[in-house]
């Protein structure tokens, strides 16, 4: 829960508190039920209050510290928008270049997260951590309109086109193996990951969890009234102005090529998933790009975050990583 909802919250429901109270025992004679029910809300009011200030996410950097060591990096993409991106490293391993800043010796390979829409940069550090403290450098960035990114969280078919500025931006460090990136995509950035980055020669596997397959078959697809997917269609309606947006997704981009796609193109979904339901995503991009199933998870719950499943995707991710030789670390 967000610092300045918190704010509002818990000082409008303790002073809404203190008044009930206070008519139970003062107006309505009620002292046995006044004082339980502020025993009760005082009890309520501290637990949002630890809701509010407790950030597993910043705990879980704050515990891991010691071991990797973070910079932060400014992409500009190409109509001037501005975004802060993370770069993690393995703190045991890394030297200090000529401009003081924290690199690995030798070139390695790459891990680069794309958030999905309505969460931010830092969703992504319970994968990238442990990655980066084996030896990968990984990298997250905040996609437009969202965390540190200027622009407008509207601006959904941007979004993809600015993965090309990001893959140029970590090329330019030097301890960066050009060829050996690993693309990894939730929701609206697994759309960036099985387009854009797929069909980009420096990026040597790419993983899209809980992503579309054609937009217009979302578009096709009939939902219930007021479900998720009947408000996400008519969000794209909206958002879609030419014929050409319509082809930046997966359909028009992974190749049918059972050979090509081999250890690498990746898929995570979950059986329960509303918005994207797995019937015309998941299935669609794994017939199409004729995905073995080794290369293709099904997970029966998880729906569209996965939230309490990050144990099970990470060790697939290592898993999958492992396959592909382009991805193998320096042997030390």
């Amino acid at each position: 829960m967000e610092f300045r909802i918190i704010t509002i919250m818990v000082p409008l429901y303790a002073a809404f508190s203190l008044f009930l109270t206070y008519m139970l025992i003062f107006v309505y004679a009620q002292i046995f039920i006044g004082v339980i029910y502020f025993i009760i809300s005082s009890l309520f009011v501290s637990a949002l209050i630890f809701i509010g200030y407790y950030d597993p996410q910043e705990h879980f950097y704050e515990i891991t510290s010691n071991l990797i060591d973070m910079e932060k990096a400014e992409i500009v993409f190409d109509d001037g928008v501005k975004t802060i991106g993370n770069f993690y490293r393995a703190a045991s391993e890394t030297i200090e270049n000529s401009d003081g800043k924290k690199i690995y010796p030798n070139p390695r390979p790459m891990i680069i997260y794309f958030h999905g829409f309505q969460t931010h940069k830092e969703e992504c550090e319970k994968y990238l951590i442990p990655l980066a403290n084996m030896g990968y450098i990984c990298f997250s960035f905040d996609q437009r309109g969202h965390g540190e990114a200027g622009g407008k969280k509207n601006e959904y078919f941007k979004n993809i086109l600015d993965s090309i500025a990001v893959l140029d931006a970590v090329c330019s460090y030097e301890d960066v193996r050009k060829n050996s990136i690993c693309c990894i995509g939730s929701s609206v950035g697994g759309v960036s990951v099985l387009t854009k980055c797929y069909a980009d020669e420096r990026v040597a596997m790419v993983v899209g969890i809980s992503t579309l397959h054609r937009i217009r078959t979302i578009l096709e697809t009939k939902y219930r009234f007021l479900s998720i997917g009947w408000v996400l269609k008519r969000s794209f309606k909206t958002l879609i102005d030419e014929e050409e947006e319509l082809k930046l997704a997966p359909y028009y981009y992974l190749k049918q090529d059972r050979e090509y796609n081999k250890n690498r193109v990746f898929l995570i979904h979950a059986k329960n998933e509303l918005i994207f339901p797995p019937e015309i995503t998941f299935e669609l991009n794994k017939k199409h790009a004729r995905i073995p199933d080794d290369q293709a998870l099904l997970l029966d719950r998880g729906r569209h975050s996965f939230g309490d499943m990050e144990v099970i995707i990470l060790s697939a991710i290592v898993k999958w990583l492992n396959k592909n030789k382009k991805m193998k670390l320096p042997i030390e």
